[in-house]
């Protein structure tokens, strides 16, 4: 049974979220949710250096598994990746629960659409709490996605699933890699930008203003 739902879950996912893209862009035109509260300018920095330790560790290893198993070959260097990756696991963390939480401050003061944002930052929490969780408990997690997720991933993309290593997986990397599927089925429907988890924009404004309070540009005598 879980041979068969890692060969055909992860094809429904993107069905799943090809579906709903089209939707939202078809007949939705592309309409998000209502805003909820703001974060504050340290939260919204965590964000953003959070998202991209992570989304940046990861792609890295699946584009250049080779090169990343090289690295990873010495214990040393292994310990400098998972402590870095911890820590911006952790600062992304924070950052998605202060989302979560003005979503459901919105949703209790009655501002509508708001159930769709919710769950998806709710399930986008749980993909962060399980991947700390694993980083904590299981010894060079980084080593067991470039041996068995990265060959898993691209199995998947070459229409010839290989499910073996990630059956034999403990049930935490597969919860991991199950919720990860289901946030991605399910984004596209909620109506909640990138921009809500990634505010680089954001950021980069508040560095704009802090260089130019006035808020006019600096003019050379």
């Amino acid at each position: 049974m879980t041979g068969v739902l890692f060969t055909y879950g992860p094809y429904f996912a993107v069905f799943g979220f090809l579906a709903a893209r089209l939707y939202q862009w078809g007949i939705l035109r592309d309409r998000r949710a209502p805003a909820a509260g703001d974060v504050s300018a340290p939260t919204e920095a965590a964000l953003v250096l959070g998202f991209a330790t992570v989304f940046g560790g990861h792609l890295m290893t699946a584009l250049a598994p080779g090169a990343m198993r090289v690295l990873l070959s010495d214990p040393d260097r292994v310990a400098a990746i998972e402590s870095v990756g911890l820590v911006g696991a952790l600062l992304f963390t924070w950052g998605v629960a202060a989302r979560l939480r003005r979503r459901v401050q919105a949703m209790k003061r009655g501002v509508p659409a708001q159930g769709g944002p919710t769950a998806v930052l709710a399930l986008l929490l749980a993909v962060c709490a399980s991947g700390v969780y694993l980083t904590v408990a299981y010894r060079w997690i980084t080593v067991w996605y470039a041996y068995i997720l990265v060959p898993y991933t691209r199995s998947l993309v070459l229409m010839e699933p290989f499910t073996d290593a990630i059956v034999a997986s403990p049930w935490a990397l597969q919860q991991h890699t199950l919720l990860f599927l289901a946030l991605l089925a399910a984004w596209p429907a909620s109506g909640l930008s990138l921009a809500e988890i990634f505010p680089l924009r954001a950021v980069a404004r508040r560095f704009a203003d802090a260089a130019a309070p006035d808020g006019s540009p600096e003019v050379s005598p």
